[in-house]
């Protein structure tokens, strides 16, 4: 950030944000100005916009983007000491306020269709994937929202009762989203619901309605108009982001209106009674948070950014949703079946026989994969050779409990407390913070729940404690260090938490620990507190273990000590790492600097977890390192009790573990240890990565015997279908069109009943044979002219240097000229004995 010289009266910045000041840092930043004795206004330098710094609306208008020189002034006299404050913000706070944007993982169509859609004679549209999935419904197809008709037609006459009919309708959709929050949501949830309360309460946005109002417009026109003006200030960015805030703002004013103007308004309700998609030009979050959820398969939207709130929703509910698709609510009329395939960004009407069966499959294969992943999902992980390593998840609410368990947690590693604290005018009481933690060791069924205890300051502001400003929070008052000067507020939180012991296996880790003093505080203060409890009669565990995280470096030259003090810890590799490499993580210059692969840092682990485990205490590790997948050969070897990662990795980390070998491992992490740099460690584990996992070509999950398979179209797809339900590829479209590729300049079928399609692609993670035994035979386009009855799939991968893909092919060729190998083939009935077949007469080692 470059800064500007500071007068009494004015100075300037720089905007330091990748996504420039959109709704989250202009809110954080018109409450820090809000607390402020001034009138404050900022300025783009770059556009001459001026913005009231006390209005997130009217900043966010500005249109501030990353690089902007920017100007914040006092109107009137000076005043250096709030001059001088909002000054430190901005150096100091403002590069913090944000949050890497939610990006949805966008798949615009290519207008490439899988041969089986390609041949159905379907009417497929194509839009933009932002929500993952496959949906099924019929068609509901909701309207703009309406506004009544005789708001153009209204006479004010009296300015005071209409400014008392909008500030009763403020006051009736504060508390209508208010009433929202307080049950129980997701955190996507909860941040839309906040963000639409913050535009409620935005001081520009009354102050413009009070003008109109003044200026002789009825209370509902103040409302359309005032809301259309900042619409189209939104509107004119450059930033999606912003401009998908827009609609964020024609619901808040439609609301109003409803409150003002009853059943004369139309917000479109949805009501759903059976398997449906919602369709419509946009969709408003509220709206979406309204629906009968178990009957909302999918959506489709004319006009929707993919950060927009409702596309944040779906997201999180897990809706598949496909955007941009033109014209959708007269395309796809009410009651029309539909399939939404988000994966690809597709719609598809007219679903015929083909499509039907394609779907079916494609549903019936993401379920095997599914299950197969849960082989290892509801069982402990562990290496073929019988090392274990339990996998936990990182949750911030008690939902989050319920489904990370659902997908397999073997606990909850990291249940972080601070999402209660943030976001609101006062700290919660103990009695709400002891029902969500009794609620989620109830959800988590016997398994343990490691509660972080407030990890506020720094990265994660609290406005109603009124914490200092200071020149570099991450170093200081924050985590552990603010707990005994805020006492009332840490012994009400101890206190749940000690009562939610009584209900299941929980567990309390402090944050931000570096000296064994402030642990020996921590346990005097239990100590009490469970004093206090046992007075009362209230129940609690007292053997309840205590632990701490890992993140300060000075924690890891006393760990002798503190294993005499406390139960367990858990390595915190985010902060742990910065504050090792001495690094900031959100200062672009040196970020580059901060990687948890670095040789120092991974010896700098093993140190940790071989003292730790010497002191026979257990260790944990919840940081981003954790959840990343080509880290854990180094994990195993580290010999972490447990690692706790995003509950959605579950099932594919567990299924990872179990083709890993403890020994292999070790010799991975041995050459890590013993590298100088970076680039050749992640060469090591990139190297491993690329191997063929598992090592045989030929698996009795890569064989079907008796497939209903009708079409060539669907053979090839079943057998991609094999290699994804196994593991052994990820891009089940790309590896089928590289074998349609080579299909299309000559048939593959070799003749008396036999196809050998074949291809070389980085598309497979493993070479690969799969093969099918129809129940019917099939045409193909063989040089024979004759249908096929069994068909042999050979990938392998392109990085393949050997050339083994030729000379398998060449191999399988030969034999299939062979009569009697032929005949003895399609004599077998089994997998294990087509396996077994194919292996001695291939010699290829199982």
């Amino acid at each position: 950030m470059a800064q500007g010289v500071c007068n009494p009266v004015e100075f300037t910045f720089i905007c330091p944000l990748q996504n420039g000041l959109h709704a989250r840092p202009a809110t954080q930043l018109a409450e820090f100005a809000g607390g402020l004795a001034a009138e404050l206004s900022l300025t783009n330098l770059r556009t001459g916009a001026c913005a009231n710094l006390k209005s997130p609306l009217s900043i966010i208008s500005a249109d501030i983007r990353l690089g902007d020189q920017c100007s914040v002034r006092i109107a009137g006299a000076g005043d250096e000491a709030v001059l001088c404050a909002l000054r430190e913000y901005v150096v100091r706070d403002l590069p913090r306020s944000d949050e890497p944007l939610l990006e949805p993982v966008r798949t615009r169509s290519n207008g490439v269709l899988p041969r089986s859609l390609e041949s159905a004679s379907s009417n497929c549209y194509f839009g933009l994937a932002v929500s993952p999935g496959i949906g099924k419904g019929k068609a509901v197809v909701v309207g703009a929202m309406t506004l009544p008709a005789e708001l153009s037609a209204e006479r004010a006459e009296d300015p005071s009762r209409e400014e008392r009919r909008i500030d009763l309708a403020f006051a009736a959709l504060r508390e209508r989203i208010k009433g929202m929050l307080s049950r129980s949501m997701s955190p996507a949830e909860t941040g839309v619901l906040k963000a639409h309360l913050a535009i409620v309460d935005d001081v520009s946005f009354s102050q413009k309605l009070s003008e109109l109002v003044a200026k002789g417009r009825s209370a509902g026109q103040a409302i359309f108009e005032g809301g259309k003006f900042f619409i189209e200030q939104l509107q004119r960015s450059d930033s999606a982001y912003i401009r998908d805030r827009a609609i964020d703002i024609q619901e808040m004013c439609l609301h109003l209106l409803e409150k003002i103007y009853k059943s004369n308004l139309t917000i479109a309700n949805i009501e759903l009674h059976e398997p449906s998609i919602v369709v419509a030009e946009t969709l408003a979050p509220q709206q979406l948070l309204t629906l009968r959820r178990q009957w909302v398969k999918g959506l489709v939207l004319e006009y929707a950014g993919a950060t927009s709130h409702a596309v944040i929703l779906a997201r999180s509910l897990g809706l598949p949703t496909v955007v941009g698709v033109k014209d959708a609510p007269v395309v796809f009329p009410a009651g029309q079946e539909l399939v939404v395939d988000a994966t690809r960004g597709l719609v598809i009407t007219n679903g015929t026989a083909a499509v039907r069966r394609f779907y079916e499959r494609e549903q019936r294969t993401l379920e095997r994969r599914r299950v197969a992943l849960a082989r290892h999902t509801h069982s402990s992980a562990a290496t073929v050779d019988g090392h274990g390593l339990e996998v936990a998840a990182n949750v911030s609410s008690s939902e989050e409990v319920e489904l990370a368990i659902a997908s397999g947690a073997d606990g909850i590693g990291l249940f972080r407390t601070e999402m209660l604290f943030m976001g609101r005018d006062r700290a919660p009481s103990e009695e709400e913070q002891f029902l969500t933690y009794r609620e989620a060791v109830r959800v988590a069924g016997g398994r343990s729940v490691i509660v972080r205890t407030m990890d506020i300051g720094g990265d994660k502001p609290v406005p109603h404690l009124n914490l200092p400003n200071e020149t570099n929070p991450f170093l200081g008052y924050r985590g552990m260090r603010i707990y005994a000067e805020h006492q009332e507020l840490f012994r009400g939180q101890m206190r749940a938490i000690l009562r939610a012991s009584a209900f299941g296996r929980i567990q309390i880790m402090a944050p931000m620990v570096s000296s064994l003093e402030e642990v020996l505080w921590l346990k005097s203060q239990i100590a009490e507190l469970r004093g206090e409890l046992e007075r009362q009669s209230i129940a609690f565990d007292p053997a309840m273990r205590v632990g701490i995280m890992i993140e300060v470096p000075s924690v890891a030259f006393i760990l002798d000590q503190l294993c005499d003090e406390v139960d367990f810890f858990s390595i915190g590799t985010n902060d742990l790492n910065q504050y090792f490499m001495a690094v900031d993580r959100d200062n672009a210059k040196v970020a580059a600097l901060s990687n948890v692969r670095h040789p120092s840092f991974l010896r700098f682990l093993k140190h940790i977890v071989d003292d730790i485990h010497k002191n026979n205490k257990w260790v944990g590790m919840c940081g981003e390192m954790a959840g990343d997948r080509r880290n854990l050969p180094i994990l195993i070897a580290l010999d972490l009790d447990e690692i706790s990662v995003p509950r959605s990795q579950i099932p594919a980390i567990k299924d990872d573990i179990s083709r890993f070998s403890s020994s292999e491992c070790e010799e991975l992490f041995a050459r890590a240890l013993a590298s100088r740099n970076v680039e050749q460690v992640e060469n090591i584990l990139r190297d491993r990565y690329s191997e063929d996992q598992p090592k045989s070509l030929l698996d009795p999950e890569l064989i079907v015997v008796d497939s209903e398979c009708e079409s060539k179209e669907e053979a090839v797809r079943e057998l991609i279908d094999l290699l994804y339900i196994a593991g052994r590829t990820d891009d089940l479209d790309r590896l089928e069109q590289v074998i349609w590729a080579r299909e299309t300049v000559y048939s593959t079928g070799l003749g008396h009943g036999f196809a050998i399609p074949h291809c070389r692609s980085d598309a497979v993670r493993a070479n690969s044979i799969a093969i099918l035994k129809l129940r019917q035979p099939i045409p193909w386009g063989s040089i024979d002219d004759q249908p096929v009855g069994m068909v042999i799939l050979l990938a392998i991968r392109d990085s393949d240097l050997n050339n083994s893909h030729m000379q398998v092919l060449a191999k399988m060729a030969r034999k299939l000229m062979n009569e009697e190998f032929r005949q003895k083939v399609l004599e077998l009935n089994d997998s294990k004995q087509i396996l077994a077949y194919f292996s001695k007469e291939l010699e290829i080692p199982l």
